[in-house]
């Protein structure tokens, strides 16, 4: 089987309404499965980081129970049961999705992905969430041709 782009944004949310979590399901899925292209985080760092340290999820207890291949709604189920209480409140969640949502890119890890997609790197101001979107398309795009 082929490698695979995670497709799915950071903007995402699904039914506990925390931004990330599906992609970082799909991601630590498709790296189960040793499908997730070379490149990707898978848990570590980043978006992904962030969102387990919020919930207070081990790396290791999360690839573990990924294992069992869940559905996201099964994986939701999971984390809820087995995050921090104090992570799921409704004021929880607003501030990791405001604090994810609204993080500006920077550094040399921007300069790369906006040469990547074909952007001129100046002093544009660009969410982590809105380049991590347009790199993963043109990352696809790219796959394709290939194809």
């Amino acid at each position: 089987m082929e490698p695979q782009i995670p497709l799915i944004s950071t903007w995402t949310k699904g039914p506990l309404g925390i931004a990330h979590l599906p992609r970082l399901w799909l991601k630590l899925r498709l790296t189960a499965k040793g499908r997730l292209v070379d490149g990707y985080r898978s848990g570590e760092g980043g978006f992904d980081g962030h969102v387990l340290t919020h919930l207070g999820l081990g790396l290791d207890s999360v690839r573990s129970f990924i294992e069992s291949q869940p559905s996201y709604v099964e994986f939701e189920a999971w984390v809820r049961q087995n995050a921090k209480p104090e992570s799921l409140t409704q004021e929880a969640i607003d501030r990791v999705n405001e604090q994810m949502l609204t993080f500006e890119k920077s550094g040399e890890n921007r300069a790369n992905q906006l040469e990547f997609v074909g952007l001129p790197v100046d002093d544009t101001v660009w969410l982590g969430a809105d380049l991590n979107n347009l790199d993963d398309w043109q990352a696809f795009h790219l796959m394709l041709l290939d194809q």
